[in-house]
């Protein structure tokens, strides 16, 4: 009798072991792949574009968003210095601007100047600078001021020297010198 009591204490013991390790699952660690960034944040942000090898424009800013899926960069402070045939021409300078990352397209937002290698200088706000032309452009007010001269308009369209330029509704301010 004692050992048919062992027998059964020891299947008893063996289905529970059996029991435990069959209730027991193993369990499966997933690995889940991080879905494709949409932004990302990026600081002291530069682009360089050239043509034929010389520069055209280098644009840097304090910070960016960069939206991959757009192909759009959100910047912070940007500076862009234009440049034709390589030789620096002027400076545009805003409160913050959207790029297209395809086109280098900018849509400055907020006060944006433009400061010329002549010493000229324009202040508007919400200027568009548009790359394949090499033109800016705002349909609001805008000041260039000059060495003898400051003229006031409506609007205007310039290259990026302001050398050739269109503004409209303008009233030009002449400067009395040798005073």
């Amino acid at each position: 009798m004692c050992v048919q009591k062992y027998k059964i204490t020891l299947f008893v013991f063996t289905a529970l072991i059996t029991a435990s390790f069959i209730g027991c699952k193993a369990e499966q660690t997933v690995i889940e792949e991080m879905p494709p960034m949409e932004e990302q944040a990026v600081e002291k942000f530069t682009i360089t574009e050239t043509d034929a090898g010389k520069l055209k424009m280098i644009l840097e800013s304090e910070s960016a968003i960069i939206n991959e899926s757009k192909k759009k960069a959100y910047l912070k402070l940007p500076r862009v210095k234009f440049y034709q045939d390589g030789q620096y021409s002027s400076t545009l300078v805003s409160e913050s601007a959207e790029i297209n990352l395809e086109t280098y397209d900018i849509a400055g937002q907020g006060k944006c100047t433009v400061d010329t290698v002549n010493n000229e200088n324009l202040q508007t706000t919400d200027l568009q600078y548009n790359a394949k032309k090499s033109k800016v452009f705002s349909n609001n007010d805008v000041v260039i001021r000059r060495a003898n001269e400051t003229v006031y308009g409506k609007s205007f369209e310039a290259d990026t020297k302001l050398e050739k330029i269109v503004i409209k509704n303008q009233r030009v301010v002449l400067s009395k010198t040798g005073i």
